[in-house]
């Protein structure tokens, strides 16, 4: 025990928020120290991480659209899912070592959070990934239950709270109530949904093909979920003129983006309509006073509470900068860990 206790004083204790996009550290005592895109560079056909092993997060995602043939971009994380498991334990073991300052004697405690339909092959896969990264004990969190701490709301009581994370990958609806999850969904209508559509849209009606990086700066710039959002002004991007094979630049107008998106917000509201009336009474009831929690980047849209208020009749919250609900989520477990743990799964203890 003595030992025990002394290894945690001169250890790191880390969480990863794994996205599909972007991956962010929290570290005890520090909170959240950095975030990165979920990118990596490999020379395509091996596991050899580009430029000496450099080329992880932003190093990785700038060279996208502009590798040679011989290198290869990749996502691990797709959907909210780990995709490649190879690819992930790299990317653990990078964010692990500067959580430790590089030194590989450091094991720390590491929690990581994921959605709540993983399976307990994924949940065994991933701790093989943790163990052979360098990490010390690994604990889950359910995704739900991070961005409910990460957005102060107190779902460790009886009274039931709805959180919506809508992340790069998927869209999580979830209720809460003591500490639980009391019912989830999650659907693939989310942030790279949209841009997918923002391209097609571009494609279909001026013959231009973008980038999705391009589509995630319109959505972002110019994206909104209801004709109350405040109008701005066209913006001018470039694209490829799939006619002429030449660069070219197009006006895009505020309501052609909500047009572009709009599927894929109707699929969110929907989704959040139809799970409502399936609760029983008494979360309903809870539901009518605690609202809807939004989080993630999408929560930011202009006009998205305004719609979805007006589709379900409920309340809408969203807290401040949401996309880091779930990393603040983590941060607060690393700091209350004793007290958390009731929250927490730990692989290796069922194994």
């Amino acid at each position: 025990m003595v030992v025990s206790r002394l290894f945690g004083l001169f250890s790191t204790d880390t969480a990863i928020d794994l996205g599909t996009s972007s991956t962010r550290l929290c570290m005890r005592g520090r909170g959240i120290v950095s975030e990165e895109p979920t990118y990596l560079a490999v020379k395509k056909g091996t596991t050899e991480v580009f430029d000496h092993g450099r080329a992880i997060g932003q190093a990785a995602r700038d060279m996208q659209g502009r590798t040679p043939r011989s290198i290869e971009v990749i996502k691990p994380i797709r959907n909210g899912a780990i995709f490649d498991f190879e690819m992930t334990r790299i990317l653990l073991r990078h964010f692990i070592r500067s959580a430790s300052g590089g030194r590989r004697w450091n094991s720390p405690r590491l929690l990581i959070s994921l959605p709540t339909d993983v399976s307990d092959v994924s949940k065994n896969a991933l701790q093989q990934v943790a163990d052979r990264a360098g990490a010390g004990k690994l604990y889950l969190i359910d995704q739900p239950r991070a961005a409910g701490l990460g957005s102060w709301q107190p779902i460790h009581t009886a009274r039931g709270h709805m959180i919506v994370d809508i992340g790069a990958g998927t869209t999580d609806i979830s209720v809460l109530a003591l500490g639980d999850v009391i019912a989830s969904r999650s659907i693939p209508a989310a942030g790279d949904a949209m841009d997918e559509a923002i391209v097609s849209y571009i494609r279909k009606k001026y013959n231009i093909w973008i980038s999705p990086q391009t589509a995630e700066e319109i959505k972002i710039r110019l994206g909104s979920a209801h004709p109350c959002a405040p109008t701005l002004p066209p913006c001018v991007f470039s694209g490829l003129d799939l006619m002429a094979n030449v660069p070219r630049e197009i006006s895009i107008t505020q309501e052609e983006v909500r047009l572009a998106i709009d599927p894929q917000l109707t699929q969110i509201v929907d989704a959040i309509a139809d799970m409502i009336p399936t609760l029983e009474a008494e979360l309903i009831r809870d539901l009518k006073k605690t609202g809807i929690t939004l989080c993630g980047g999408i929560a930011n849209l202009p006009g998205l509470p305004e719609r979805l208020y007006g589709w379900t009749n409920t309340k809408v919250f969203v807290p401040s900068d949401p996309r880091l609900s779930v990393a603040r989520g983590l941060a607060a477990a690393l700091e209350h860990f004793d007290e958390l743990r009731p929250l927490l799964e730990c692989p290796e203890d069922r194994i």
